[in-house]
């Protein structure tokens, strides 16, 4: 049986949403959770299409995208005992469509990455963490590709990662098939190209997530349902992939399905992938110090369209944002086989598209 914390201490997850704005009860979420997996609402500020996050634990931030045509950046202040989030500043994120974004290891700078137009963008904080800048300090566009089918001819970036040590910055680039690295400038956070990878036509790169090693990087690729180990030299910000392994544990299955999301415990032993069209979650092991992974589950998502998981502080929950059936499920976790059951009932929620643990409260 999996281990089930017996605290039911509570904490808060910040929620994103593709709803659009006057739809009822829609925005950026704030969710109590226990130890026992119930989920509660608790505050909502109603905001359009606020649909990925990142926080920046140090300074007691949170940053969202606000994914439109000019797509926007908001910074909020957490209040760890109540939940409830302050709006700050608004920059915009200097691309169309901003689907991801990330803060740097320091917090001195976010990333955002723009699925419209291919735009990798840069924006500074302040010293008390909210943006500090109207505009972005740099916008880069990723080139576009002809193939000889006409396919994959639009950059479409997914996902900005910086390193664990804040030296490069890799981003995917779901249109062409390919990782940009970076190398990061100390103070000014500005990106210079360093070298790419080139992954095999139809991968669709989408989000990524490095090993605890720092040797490994796992690559999720939505258009395929496949993960891709690759090697990565944290000196020479080299990236090689090296095996690949399904996410879905029928892929002759006759239906469409991509590929979403992908987190690492904090041990380093186990990966989870979800998958949409499936609407499940492939639980992986990670084999040879991180060389390997195998697929050795599955479990239904809990509703449609898994769009985003994220692990509790500790590991022993997961919870899956179910875009498409308006629900928000938690997961109790065996941390010795990582096998995952359904904690409670699923929570109610307008269009979820992502979901991040912003930190524990001292209530009862």
């Amino acid at each position: 049986m999996p281990n089930r914390p017996a605290e039911t201490t509570g904490s808060y997850l910040a929620v994103g949403s593709s709803a659009p704005a006057g739809t009822p009860g829609a925005g950026l979420y704030t969710v109590r959770y226990d130890g026992t997996g119930a989920l509660r609402h608790h505050r909502v500020l109603p905001i359009d299409h606020p649909s990925y996050t990142a926080a920046d634990p140090a300074r007691g931030i949170l940053h969202a995208v606000i994914e439109h045509d000019a797509g926007q950046v908001v910074s909020f202040r957490i209040d760890p005992r109540s939940g409830s989030l302050v709006p700050l500043a608004t920059a915009a994120s200097g691309g169309a469509l901003p689907c991801h974004l990330a803060v740097h290891p320091s917090g001195s700078h976010v990333f955002a990455a723009h699925y419209g137009d291919g735009v990798l963008s840069v924006l500074p904080t302040a010293a008390d963490g909210p943006i500090a800048v109207r505009e972005p300090v740099q916008a880069i566009r990723h080139p576009g590709r002809a193939t000889p089918d006409g396919r994959l001819t639009a950059p479409r970036a997914h996902m900005a990662a910086p390193s664990p040590d804040g030296r490069f910055l890799l981003c995917t680039d779901l249109g062409t098939d390919r990782i940009h690295v970076y190398v990061v400038a100390p103070v000014t956070g500005l990106l210079t190209g360093h070298r790419s990878a080139q992954l095999p036509p139809g991968r669709g790169p989408r989000h990524l997530v490095f090993h605890s090693s720092n040797r490994y990087v796992y690559l999720l690729n939505e258009l395929s349902s496949t993960l891709t180990v690759c090697a990565w030299d944290p000196l020479s910000g080299r990236i090689e992939a090296t095996t690949e392994t399904r996410t879905r544990r029928d892929p002759s299955a006759p239906h469409a399905n991509y590929a979403a999301a992908v987190r690492l415990s904090e041990d380093g032993r186990f990966l989870y992938t979800t998958n949409r069209g499936d609407d499940s979650i492939a639980v992986h092991a990670v084999h040879d110090d991180g060389a390997t992974v195998e697929l050795i589950s599955a479990v239904p998502s809990g509703g449609s369209w898994p769009r985003d998981i994220a692990l509790c502080p500790g590991g022993n929950l997961l919870f899956c944002a179910n875009q498409r059936s308006d629900t928000l499920t938690a997961f109790h976790r065996d941390p010795v086989s990582g096998h995952l059951t359904r904690a409670g009932r699923p929570l109610a929620l307008a269009a979820p598209t992502s979901v991040l643990p912003i930190g524990p409260s001292d209530e009862r």
